[in-house]
């Protein structure tokens, strides 16, 4: 359903017929002119809306190595469900791992300096000079199997939490540098639906609202809450993005997937929708309907609100159960007799 801005109405209501209206004799009124009429609807502020919409993951990260290497194994497949801490990849890390064993060695070495000299550090025959280079040696030999071990970690790709492996860019034999996305990690336990809405539409979204999300490619119909409004128009499109929140514990929704998607926005404008043809202009611009009361043509001033679902919103002094007329009004004036056709 699509919703319009009353200024861009004025073109559709300045029909042909206007000029005639201000132009009336008394013979007019004495003339029967057949017209054709419609019961105007009662506006609820129930706007159904129609969109076509994309789902998306939840959210998508993306995996890079922390140092550049040739890939030696990935040990996952796209679609493939991933926990956290999980190993997904390895480059080549061979030179990390000489230095770790060589750190180790080093490690020893001080291990064994430390444990010689202290019972000369006890009994005093050691100067504190020398018991202070040698703590000093081991502590920072410590250090450094941490380092070269978090070093051999960085070689490894691992999960940072739960997900579904998505775009896989490596392969065994490949070249690699921390700038290289390698892998990508979805979380589509929750997904997002995202519709294009008008600028005439957008203020009448609210946070919370549900909507009815069908996807024709797995025959499914789901309950989705919106839970992004945008606030900046598309340049090309001029529409806003709205995301709607959809449970997907099973996994059958998949980014990329089309939706229909229906929503019912309130709106807090009231009026009687009718025809774009029921609606006339004077000379002076000023907006007009004719209503069949009693066998005569009546002229009412009405505004117009919006465009909804091909009918326009009016206000005026228009009856709820009004004949209005929508064909015939060329030949009518302020109190033309008049004779409802089919």
């Amino acid at each position: 359903m699509k919703v319009i801005n009353h200024l861009a109405i004025i073109g559709i209501a300045a029909l042909a017929a206007c000029s005639q209206q201000e132009k009336t004799t008394p013979a007019d009124t004495d003339k029967t002119v057949n017209v054709q009429t419609e019961q105007p609807i009662i506006y609820t502020g129930v706007i159904q809306s129609g969109y076509s919409g994309v789902v998306e993951a939840r959210q998508t990260t993306q995996l890079s190595f922390a140092v550049m290497g040739t890939v030696t194994e990935v040990l996952v497949e796209e679609g493939q469900s991933v926990s956290k801490g999980q190993l997904l990849a390895k480059v080549n890390s061979a030179n990390a791992t000489d230095a770790y064993q060589m750190a180790l060695l080093k490690q020893q070495q001080a291990e064994d300096a430390y444990n010689r000299l202290k019972p000369m550090k006890e009994n005093g025959t050691l100067p504190e000079i020398k018991w202070v280079e040698v703590e000093t040696g081991l502590n920072q030999a410590k250090a450094a199997v941490s380092i070269a071990r978090k070093n051999i970690n960085d070689y490894n790709l691992y999960a940072p939490e739960n997900g579904t492996i998505g775009t896989k860019n490596i392969l065994p034999g490949m070249n690699v540098v921390p700038t290289t996305t390698a892998l990508e990690l979805l979380n589509i336990q929750t997904v997002y639906v995202k519709i294009p809405v008008s600028e005439n539409e957008i203020n009448l979204f609210k946070k919370g609202e549900t909507a009815q999300i069908s996807i024709n490619a797995i025959n499914k119909t789901v309950t989705g809450t919106v839970k992004e409004i945008g606030v900046s128009a598309d340049i090309l499109s001029h529409t806003y993005p709205v995301k709607i929140e959809v449970q997907n514990t099973d996994g059958a929704i998949k980014p990329g997937m089309i939706c229909s998607v229906q929503v019912a926005a309130q709106d807090n404008r009231s009026g009687l929708l009718v025809s774009n043809k029921a609606l006339q202009k004077d000379l002076n611009g000023n907006q007009f309907i004719f209503i069949e009361k009693g066998g005569q043509a009546e002229k009412i001033p009405v505004q117009t609100i919006a465009l909804i679902d091909n009918k326009v919103l009016i206000q005026g002094e228009v009856p709820q159960n009004a004949n209005i007329i929508i064909s015939g009004q060329q030949k009518l004036s302020n109190g033309t007799s008049v004779k409802i056709i089919k």
